[in-house]
């Protein structure tokens, strides 16, 4: 837990000056990790967070899961800086940090099998399509992290299916938080 608010420290120090989450999320760090770890039973050996941003949930999942691999992906320079500072100050051997576009990432240079996390990154449609390289790779499986309110009206791109729907317990009782499981569809 020691790593956890030192991360924590961190994002407010950081986002002083570099605007990696917004105000609400600042004010709210502790929620924003328990949600963010709320997840780490439904994962992989090998994980890549898209969109990593301010390091949710790639940075608390490493934290408390270091026997496993993760990869964060952000585009944003200023955001990628954070994440490779944090890294380095929390000893996290375990993360890579990526400042690239998912779409420009090889997968063949990824341990496999991938589990792909998006966490407020966009709509289905448009992370399937940022990461199709990547899911066109066997048993690699797009991990979305929604509520049922977000579902509402989203479509899953032709050829893919929806192989799961978990229901994910945090202490907020008003969230109707879901892991969404998309995978390519098997002909």
């Amino acid at each position: 837990m020691e790593k956890i608010e030192e991360y924590q420290q961190l994002v407010l120090k950081w986002n002083r000056t570099h605007n990696l989450v917004s105000k609400s999320q600042a004010s709210n760090l502790k929620s924003h990790t328990e949600d963010s770890l709320s997840i780490a039973g439904f994962l992989g050996q090998n994980i890549m967070d898209v969109g990593s941003g301010g390091g949710f949930p790639g940075i608390p999942l490493a934290i408390i899961n270091p026997e496993k691999s993760f990869f964060l992906v952000e585009s944003s320079e200023k955001k990628a800086a954070f994440l490779l500072n944090t890294i380095n100050k929390l000893e996290l051997k375990n993360v890579k940090v990526f400042n690239r576009r998912v779409e420009s990432l090889d997968p063949e240079k990824f341990p496999q099998p991938l589990d792909i996390v998006a966490r407020a990154l966009g709509g289905i449609e448009e992370i399937i399509k940022l990461t199709a390289l990547f899911l066109a790779k066997e048993n690699n499986k797009l991990r979305l992290m929604k509520t049922e309110h977000q579902m509402k009206g989203e479509v899953v791109t032709k050829g893919y299916v929806v192989a799961k729907k978990e229901i994910i317990y945090t202490k907020e009782k008003d969230k109707d938080h879901i892991l969404v499981t998309i995978e390519l569809g098997k002909n």
